[in-house]
């Protein structure tokens, strides 16, 4: 695994408020401003997301940052390739970010990413909530070991932001 200095990776909680979602939470030291760009810019989103170890990394990173504009990630791991795409439907930088999300694996599941950044003091609480077509299909996601990769992303996240602090 690649090596983390993430100051708050304690902080990263998983929780099924219904039996359709999923929420992630995860407090950054960074101002939200920031947290919210390197969720949203290619060259940023390549650096932590999906990026789970040696073997990983995402060769496609496309973002139209604009309500009604696209998004596609190829995550590119030891055993293969997985693709998401989605369509951004409300962008408010820097608190709000929602959009559907596609495993291109199974395309007819359509799940609905609202994230919000609310400032802690000089930190920055990421609060995702995902709602899948299903309890059966949240219960698939929770079974894959999503929650463990969502962590160690977020951990990366928190490296790039640090990272983009010092300049």
């Amino acid at each position: 695994m690649v090596g983390s200095h993430a100051a708050n990776r304690d902080s990263f909680t998983v929780t099924t408020p219904s039996d359709r979602e999923i929420r992630m939470t995860r407090l950054f030291s960074a101002p939200r401003h920031l947290v919210f760009d390197a969720m949203t810019r290619p060259e940023h989103v390549r650096e932590w997301w999906g990026r789970l170890g040696e073997g990983y990394s995402v060769p496609v990173c496309e973002i139209d940052l604009r309500v009604g504009g696209a998004w596609r990630f190829v995550n590119r791991h030891p055993g293969g390739e997985a693709a998401f795409h989605g369509e951004y439907r409300e962008i408010a930088p820097p608190g709000r970010l929602v959009f559907t999300e596609i495993f291109e694996d199974f395309p007819d599941s359509v799940s609905i990413v609202t994230t919000e950044l609310s400032e802690e003091g000089d930190k920055t609480r990421l609060t995702a909530t995902v709602r899948y077509p299903s309890p059966d299909v949240r219960d698939m996601v929770l079974g894959t070991g999503m929650a463990r990769g969502a962590g160690i992303s977020y951990d990366r996240l928190e490296d790039l932001v640090a990272k983009l602090q010092r300049g």
